[in-house]
This record gives structure tokens, sequence and C-alpha cells, in this order.
């Protein structure tokens, strides 16, 4: 037996999932979004010209879907890449280049129907064969990519990336060019929130093999599957354009003809241009949220995210030392750091999962509010763990604190910095501020001490978060490693995949050891995202996972 998820292009039926393997999905796509926003209206009283201008806060790292990781870059990939899924307004995935999926009554079998017609922006069919192509290509080990752990949920991929199978022994198949099917380990109520994400967008074999290594190194050696193509872009540009899709399949949904990009870093800046109406979209921190908030353009929404401090625990390092970690985890106070310095609607948060991903479909209980909190200022413990710390690294220990160079990582890491030098006598903090591209480059060299890091939500899964310290995973950039704690996030995400009540156990406990036992990284806050947009742009998408913000139906008002 199967349920069957439909487009509503053919029905026009709204999007109902009654598979209780999905339960846990849908009660995590109505939390979280909280804002105040342009109200959306039918596109009636459009204006002639349908060009705008925005702001982007970095370059665009790579449009490699495969390799691609930071959620600014992500934000344009949903822009230039569909899947199979895509997300509707409130966050709930809704068939993109599928018409639909078969899902069977176990909740691990998934038959995905392409929709008839849908091509590349070259012209060329989109078919079954180019999702099984850039699938095996995120988790083949020759040409991995960091997300690849995201498929360890289908049939063998995991052994597959870890160089234990052969890729033809994964649970993908293409009966045709209109059917591609995954089987799938366990049920796994998230999958089509992750199916929904540009890392499981397809790429087209012929196109990639024949552009070999210029693939994705700039806008003309690409070709894009989603309601925009790109122009004027390459991996030194620091600013790019969107232009409409006219291949799309609902291009006709799709009423900007061009969007002009800009990276910019200073946000005062971007608040000048905005103010003589030459931006249409800035984002905004800080100072700038509570001057600007009574502006007509002015939009704030919760993000899933957290905002971390991490350490790379390399034996024989300072920072490799627990009680200078527990320290440095108790010695500052994050109420003041949202309050004071950010003041932008982020909040304090005491855990690696952030308020809103994930409830319990069985209690409804939000993961964040059941394991409580963790590692929690208190300065009088601070001390105590620096005592012990300079007992074994001696009384002055120095360290650098990597962080982005824009006005956010400025800020905060002036705080961690006067934080940790106040509250824990003879510790001395240097701020190593780099290009946020540079930054991951750093990061994933393991070329620093500590990081102002930050992680938002690429699905409804726990798993992504907790991921992020499993000893395999290629975002463990600091080295942690704790067989206790992997045993506990491997068996949350298989054995107790459908108990929720074990599962949130699991997850507990591994919270547990990962922040008050070992203190593998600092928990800071969960951000907020605020922006001014011109107030006759309309239909803008805030979605949970994937993007800031999304413009596929976006419009100017007249």
């Amino acid at each position: 037996m199967y349920t069957v998820i439909e487009g509503r292009n053919k029905m026009k039926k709204k999007l109902f999932v009654i598979s209780a393997v999905l339960t846990g999905l849908l009660l995590t796509a109505c939390g979280g979004n909280e804002k105040k926003e342009p109200t959306k209206t039918e596109n009636t009283g459009i204006a002639a010209s349908q060009k705008i201008k925005i702001s982007s806060p970095a370059p665009l790292s790579t449009l490699d879907t495969t390799q691609t990781m930071d959620k600014n870059t992500f934000t344009i990939v949903q822009h230039l890449f569909e899947g199979l899924f895509r997300f509707e307004d409130d966050s709930t995935p809704i068939p993109g280049l599928a018409e639909k999926v078969d899902i069977s009554e176990d909740g691990l079998t998934y038959k995905f129907t392409l929709k008839d017609g849908i091509k590349w922006s070259n012209g060329e069919p989109i078919t079954a064969k180019d999702f099984l192509y850039s699938w095996k290509k995120l988790v083949t080990p020759a040409t991995i990519g960091p997300n690849a752990y995201l498929l360890d949920n289908v049939k063998n991929s995991k052994a597959i990336r870890n160089g234990e199978k052969s890729i033809d022994e994964i649970g993908l198949s293409a009966p045709s060019d209109k059917e591609f099917e995954v089987t799938l380990e366990q049920a796994q109520p998230s999958f089509l929130t992750v199916v929904s994400i540009g890392w499981l967008a397809p790429q087209n074999q012929a196109y990639v093999e024949k552009q070999g290594k210029d693939y994705a190194a700039d806008s003309e050696h690409l070709i894009y599957s989603g309601p925009f193509i790109l122009t004027d872009w390459d991996a030194s540009s620091d600013s790019w354009t969107l232009k409409k899709n006219t291949a799309y399949y609902e291009a006709d949904k799709v009423n900007l003809e061009e969007v002009k990009v800009t990276t910019i870093k200073e946000e005062n800046t971007g608040i000048n241009l905005y103010q003589s109406n030459e931006l249409d979209l800035a984002r905004i921190s800080g100072q700038y949220v509570q001057q600007y908030s009574d502006d007509d353009g002015y939009v704030t929404h919760s993000d899933v995210a957290n905002y971390y401090v991490d350490f790379n625990k390399k034996a024989g390092t300072a920072p490799a030392n627990i009680h200078l970690r527990k320290a440095i985890a108790q010695a500052i106070d994050k109420d003041a750091l949202t309050k004071s310095v950010l003041n932008d609607g982020s909040k304090p948060l005491n855990g690696l999962i952030p308020r809103n991903l994930y409830k319990n479909p069985e209690t409804s209980e939000d993961f964040r509010k059941f394991s409580g909190d963790h590692l929690v200022y208190d300065v009088k413990k601070a001390q105590g763990e620096w005592e012990k710390a300079k007992a074994d690294l001696g009384d002055k220990i120095k360290l650098s604190l990597l962080v982005s160079d824009d006005d956010n990582g400025k800020k905060i890491s002036e705080y961690v910095q006067s934080q940790l030098q106040e509250n824990l006598k003879g510790l001395e903090i240097t701020i190593n501020a780099q290009p946020k591209n540079n930054l991951l480059q750093t990061r994933k060299d393991k070329k620093y001490e500590l990081s102002l890091s930050g992680w938002i939500a690429g699905s409804s899964d726990l798993d992504s978060y907790f991921n992020l310290y499993a000893g395999d995973s290629a975002y463990n950039y600091g080295s942690y490693k704790s067989d206790a704690y992997d045993k506990l996030i491997t068996d949350a995400r298989t054995v107790n995949a459908n108990t929720p009540n074990k599962q949130f156990d699991d997850y507990k406990e591994a919270e547990d050891i990962l922040l008050d036992q070992d203190a593998a990284q600092v928990p800071l806050y969960q951000s907020a995202s605020n922006y001014l947009i011109n107030p006759k742009l309309k239909g803008i998408s805030y979605h949970l996972y994937g993007d800031y913000f999304n413009l596929r139906t976006a419009f100017l008002e007249d």
C-alpha cells in the first residue's frame, strides 16, 4: 500500500500528507517563523518593469550543488536549481520537478514520477537519470560532497561513501526517464524536506562531463532547473544577476525578469542604498533593527539556526583541555549578548538544537524544551574550571578566535573576547577576521583554535545538527570524538527512528555528552533575520529551511 502525494497543477488539490510516517514532518513545518512582512497579495496591479536589486552579505562559494555548504549560497541555489520537491510558503514540501510521489506504507520506498515536459535551461529534457547521477555523485568517494551524510539512510549509501560497497549497490534507480525510486534503510519523517533542498537537485551527466573542470566555475558553465538562471558570475565575483528561466515548467508564475545581487558587507552601506531607492532588499542587524523597526519595509522573522563557539580539539593544544573548554563555555553572558550587543530579535541558546526545529509527534513537545538547558552562564563555575585549566596549561594562555569580517562577526567576537578576558584572568583572545568563504576553508583545513560558527536548518531532521560532531562527519572540523555520542545519534536515526520518545531520549543524552560532559562547543544564540524591503516588492517567501528568502513568485507592485 502506498500514500500518494501529488502536485496541484492537474487536480488543483491541496497537499495533505496522511501517512503516519510523515506526521512529524508536518508538525515541524508549522513553527518558528514569526515575522512581520509585507502581506502576500494577488499579483494584480503588477508593475511594467520587474527588475530589482538586492544585497548579499557574502559572495557565493560554489554552485556545484553537491558541494554547496553555506546558507547564503543555498539561498541563490534554491532559485537556480529545483529538485523533486520544493517548499510551499509555509515550508511544507510539495512536488517540484516531480508530479507525485508514492510512499510505501512502511515508509521505506519512495517512487517519484516526474512532470511531463520539464527541461533544463538549455532546452534539454530533465530525466530521472539526472537525479540518479547527481545523488550518486554526492556519495561516491571520488566526488563526495560535504552533505553526503544526508543520504546515509538510503540503502547502502553510508557504506558506499565509506568505501565499503560499490556505488552500484545504492538504493536508487531510474526505471524510466520519468521514474525515480529511492529505498531507505529506516523510515525518515524528514525525507521530503531533505529532498526539497538544492543539494539533491539534478545534474545532467553529459553536460557536467563535457564541461570537465570548468563545470560550475562560472555562470556560463552551468545549466539550470529552477525558476531563474544566473549571469555575470565567476568564483571571484562580488555581484551577479538572476534572470527568469523561460524553460522553467512554471515560468508563467515567475514575475521577476531580473534580480541584480551585490555583496555588501557593511550594513550601513546597504541601508543608504535602500533609502536612495538603489536597493530593494537589504539585510540589517543590531542597532539598525531598532532604528528602522518602524520603516514600512521592515521585515523580521526567527531563524531555525544556532550560533556558537567551536573548538579545534587537536591533541596537545590548549583547546584540547576539557577544563579550558568548560571555563570558556560558562564565562559568556548570552542574555547580554542578545539584548545589548545584537538587539535584533536573537535569543540566548543553551543547547545544540534551536527552538522550533522538531516536535515530538506523539507529545507535541519541542526538542529544545524537552532537552533543557546546557552550559548555562555561571562565572563562579567558569572560574573553578579555569583554575583547573591553569594547573595543566599555565597561568597565561593565548588563543586565536576565527570570525567572519562582517559587522556581526566583529560585534560578537569583540564581545566574546571581552567576556573571556574579563572573567578568566590570564586568558588572552586575539581576533582573526576573514571573509566568509576564506573562513569556511580555514575551518575545513582545521587551521584555527576557536571559531565563531553558525548552523542553520537544512531540513527538520535533528540529525542534521548532531551530525556536526559525529566522528566521521565532514563537518567535524574540531575533531571531536566520542563513541558513546556516536552510538546514541546512530540509534536515534536508525533503530529508534520510528519511536519518537526513545529517539528524543537518545538525542537528549547525546546533547548532554556533547555539551555538559565534553564542552565540545559553546552555544550562544538563536538568530533572527531582519530586512529592509521595498514595500512594493510583494510575494516573497520565508522558508524555515534551505534559504533565507525566496523570490519565485515575488513581484513589484505598480
